[in-house]
This record gives C-alpha cells, structure tokens and sequence, in this order.
C-alpha cells in the first residue's frame, strides 16, 4: 500500500518496474519531478451522484485517464506520488485500487522523500492525462469494495456500519462551510478522524499511532468504516491510513459532504 523512497530506489536498482505517477499540478510535474514519471491529475474530480449508476459512471472515467498508462506500462507496478503524502497521492491509489491494480503503491513521503536519498530530479515529459467527467461511459470492471453508496451511508447505524469524517473540526461541528454547499454539519452516525492526524511530516505515521487514533474515534475494528470528506480526496488519505492499521472495511463515499448537503431530504446534525 506505501513504499519508503529508499525501497523504491533499492527495488529500481534490482531491476523491478515501476510506473511512477506524478499527481501534482501539471506544471509542477514539468518542472522537476522523479526521473521517467508520468502525470496524471487525480484531484479535481468529484461526482454529485454516488448511486450505483453515478459509481460506475466514476469508475469509467477513473479508467479513461489511468488504464492508458497501465496498459502503456504493462509490467510496472504503480506507485503514486506528491510533495508529501497530502490529499493526491492516496486519492490516485485509491482510483487505482478501484479499478482491480490491487498492486498500487503510495510513495510515503513523496518527492520529498526522494530528495532525501540523493537521487536527482528530471523535468517531466511524456504522457499526462486527467480524470474527468465524460458524456460517454464505456463499461468497465471495478471493485465495489472501494466505495460506499448514498444509500449505503443513509444505512449506517454507527455501529456496525460507521461514516468517517475525514473533514476538520469545523466542518464536523458545522462551524464552517464551504461556498459551494447551502447546508453545514455532519452526516448522522459519524466519527471524526481528521485526515490530518494520521499523518506527520508529509508521511503515514505507524499503524500503531494511526490505530490509537482511529480507537479513540470511536472506530470498532470489525465495523464497516465509510469515509467522507468535502468533495472525495481527504478521504483518501483516511481509508489509506485505516488500511494500513489494520481495519478490514473501509470505502469511500466520494459523494462526501458536497452531495449530502445538497440533499434537503437527507438528515445532518
């Protein structure tokens, strides 16, 4: 799920392929980036629809933008990457996760990292592609295990089924709101663990920190964890995180708050 920088460069050394994919902004990428890696803008999509049709229109266009690349690095392992570990390079593992590359790699500490080791820097050339919205959607394969529904989340009894907020304490509380949603506050039979908080320095803290975090959330190990943030990507970098201490069950509702709060029939509190 993560690889250190100095594994990644140990493993290139013996030979292994990886595709390494830069989720920064394009420019960022064209400037200075690890050597050979490719772009891919994983950021800026959200659905407003996460009913099954709406998860599978997503998934569709998760492929339009990464299954070229893959199908371009057949044997390659992909390992995603930013500055740091922040809210991109989990949210392109995730969509990698989604679409069946089960083998999909986080780069934990991210292009800062890297520099860490010594390796040098390249500009970035080659291929770049976006995640977007198409009119057109093929079908295609992708694990319902990633992604939690609307309805999914309107079943949660905050028991065996928990919603995660991934958001910050204002947003949780409905202290704050963004621009874009007319409704503040929280959906019912939700924990908050700040996606934050399982991370420190630009990396995944331990699986033991990220766990005494997730157990003082109130998060039952045996539960079914649906994450949400604003707009889908914080909530990344929580599934990730829950992932990596252990916890079976996570998915995303990639809806998230955005979706919820313009449903007037929907409950918050």
């Amino acid at each position: 799920m993560i690889i250190k920088a100095s594994a990644l460069r140990l493993r290139q050394s013996r030979g292994e392929h990886f595709l390494l994919i830069d989720v920064r902004d394009v420019a960022e990428w064209q400037a200075n980036t690890l050597p050979g890696a490719q772009h891919c803008n994983v950021y800026d999509y959200f659905i407003a629809d996460s009913t099954p049709a709406g998860l599978a229109a997503m998934a569709a266009d998760a492929a339009a933008a990464l299954q070229p690349l893959f199908d371009h690095y057949p044997a390659a392992t992909p390992v995603f990457f930013e500055q740091q570990v922040g809210m991109r390079s989990p949210r392109g593992a995730w969509f990698a996760w989604l679409l069946g590359r089960d083998d999909a790699l986080i780069l934990d500490g991210g292009l800062d990292a890297w520099r860490e080791t010594g390796d040098d820097l390249e500009p970035g050339k080659g291929l770049s592609y976006t995640v977007t919205q198409n009119s057109e959607h093929a079908v295609v394969r992708w694990d319902s295990r990633w992604v939690s529904s609307r309805q999914q989340v309107i079943n949660a009894d905050g028991k065996t089924v928990i919603n995660v907020d991934a958001r910050r304490p204002s947003e949780f509380d409905g202290s704050f709101v963004h621009d874009c949603c007319h409704r503040a506050g929280r959906i019912p039979h939700s924990c908050l663990l700040f996606w934050e908080d399982v991370l420190e320095n630009g990396r995944f803290r331990t699986a033991a920190a990220i766990a005494q975090r997730a157990e003082a959330a109130g998060l039952a190990r045996g539960a079914q964890l649906q994450v949400y943030c604003h707009r889908g990507a914080r909530a990344a970098t929580v599934l990730a995180a829950l992932k990596l201490a252990g916890y079976p069950q996570v998915a995303i509702y990639v809806g998230s708050w955005h979706e919820w709060a313009e449903h007037d029939e929907l409950p918050i509190l």
